[in-house]
């Protein structure tokens, strides 16, 4: 027995829409992760860095009178109780804060700060100012957030010096 043609063009058409592309499928091809993909994903701590891919680098940096200061990567943190000690520093000078308290995310007032001229042996010390923690990752031992603070001429001159826009990324510590 033959099927009409109506017949067959139906069960063709029907054939071809319940085999073809699923409803999720929008012609887009992700990309594979990998750790030069530009995206933090894969368990990654930064954007290519850390869980899978190579160490990420801990950054320190900050306004200092209005000029960008950065550590040279050398970034050494203490951790005594509930405080915790930030010692970083770029050849011609250094900075420095500590901070007691509960180690949460929040802002919180910092114990005290320094910044120092290495070349001129100028050393500026503060009491206010204020941390902000965005992250404590406990189980890879790094901490993100940003600061600011005033700090004055140890000397008695009477100069400070304003620390503004710190920012502190992946810095390690030792929990």
């Amino acid at each position: 027995m033959k099927l009409p043609y109506h017949f067959l063009l139906v069960i063709t058409l029907l054939t071809v829409f319940f085999t073809s592309c699923s409803s999720d499928d929008k012609g887009v091809t992700n990309p594979r992760a990998s750790c030069s993909d530009n995206i933090q994903n894969q368990g990654e701590l930064g954007i290519d860095c850390g869980g899978p891919c190579n160490d990420c680098t801990p950054e320190l940096s900050a306004n200092v009178d209005g000029a960008f200061w950065e550590a040279d990567g050398n970034i050494n943190t203490s951790i005594n109780g509930n405080s915790i000690i930030f010692l970083s520093g770029n050849g011609t000078s250094t900075l420095s804060m500590i901070y007691t308290g509960p180690f949460t995310v929040g802002t919180y007032n910092l114990a005290a700060a320094t910044y120092g001229i290495t070349a001129t042996g100028q050393n500026f010390i503060g009491n206010t100012g204020t941390i902000t923690f965005s992250s404590w990752n406990s189980s890879e031992g790094v901490v993100s957030g940003s600061f600011s603070f005033e700090a004055f001429d140890l000397s008695g001159v009477g100069d400070t010096v304003t620390v503004t826009q710190g920012q502190f990324n992946l810095v390690p510590y030792q929990p």
